[in-house]
């Protein structure tokens, strides 16, 4: 796909960089992020894509990643500025004295574009949480926010979580998972849901993340405590081009497939039929307070985590 004309890229940042003289604008800064391959986390992929990043002078360099926990991993170690995890992995890292905080939500979920993610093998027999009560699920990270999201889907049916196992495995390994038996359940999340479905190898069961709020942010971006304060107009620079991809894409799913696609090595014409997330525009505590408490009350934290020391902004 090319990149938007530069001017269109500015427009949609806020045009206060194509307000400033030619020569008062500074060569790009490199921040280096870290992502998963998965449609929650498209923002990195399309605003490289796109040209938003260098429009807002950002050098984005993105490594793909496998999950939430590897980036994080990097981005402790200083090997990443900045990446993208679910929500509660965050807030399991904060609890643990590990510095680092969210700079901006970044897919969201809601009522109105749910979607079944708990999967089972498309012959499996089970249909109900009671068939699950004692039985191995997979999650794409131990203690993440897909976890945290069956102990509320078990706990709204009224069964009991405490004999199930959860399994950490990549999405795409998934679906043979379920085919085998080694897993009874997993939650998966696009593309890997629709290129399990359309293998003929699993089955929806149920929307677990509705368990935790009607609207909520399932993937985070975050950073270090010590690049933000080294770095703190360059944080901000970030966040306020992070918002405008969000509002990009949202507006434009036709135009970020084909780059999901890419990077997903999806067929385009399948992405194109997918329900496709939203991502948030502005930092508003309600995306993630519920999946914060919540994970305090399951045990998964080792003390609360409040808002305000878990959103930098």
């Amino acid at each position: 796909m090319p990149a938007l004309p530069r001017s269109a890229a500015l427009a949609l940042i806020g045009g206060a960089l194509a307000a400033r003289p030619a020569a008062a604008q500074t060569a790009p800064q490199t921040v280096r992020i870290g992502a998963t391959a998965i449609d929650a986390c498209g923002e990195a992929y399309y605003g490289v894509d796109n040209g938003m990043f260098a429009a807002g002078g950002i050098n984005a360099q993105v490594t793909t990643l496998g999950n939430g926990a590897s980036i994080m991993a990097a981005v402790t170690g200083g090997d990443l500025d900045v990446g993208m995890t679910n929500t509660p992995q965050l807030a399991v890292a904060i609890s643990r004295g590990i510095p680092l905080q969210m700079i901006a939500p970044a897919s969201l979920y809601s009522k109105k574009d749910a979607d079944p993610n708990l999967m089972v093998a498309k012959d499996s027999p089970i249909k109900s949480a009671q068939d699950l009560a004692a039985a191995t699920i997979a999650v794409s990270s131990l203690g993440d926010f897909n976890q945290l999201s069956v102990y509320g889907w078990f706990d709204a049916n009224k069964v009991a979580h405490d004999r199930v196992k959860f399994v950490e495995l990549r999405f795409g390994e998934m679906g043979a998972a379920l085919q085998r038996g080694t897993v009874q359940a997993a939650i998966l999340t696009e593309p890997a849901k629709t290129d399990a479905m359309r293998a003929g190898q699993i089955r929806a069961l149920a929307d677990t993340y509705i368990a935790i709020a009607p609207e909520i942010a399932t993937i985070v971006w975050f950073s270090s405590k010590d690049w933000l304060q080294k770095n703190p107009e360059l944080a901000k620079k970030l966040v306020n081009t992070i918002y405008a991809i969000g509002r990009w894409a949202n507006a434009n799913p036709g135009e970020s497939g084909p780059i999901l696609a890419k990077v997903a090595k999806m067929d385009p014409a399948v992405v194109a039929k997918l329900l496709r997330r939203i991502y948030a525009t502005t930092n508003d505590r309600r995306y993630v307070e519920a999946t914060l408490a919540l994970a305090a009350r399951y045990g998964m934290l080792q003390r609360p985590v409040t808002f305000e020391e878990y959103s930098a902004f």
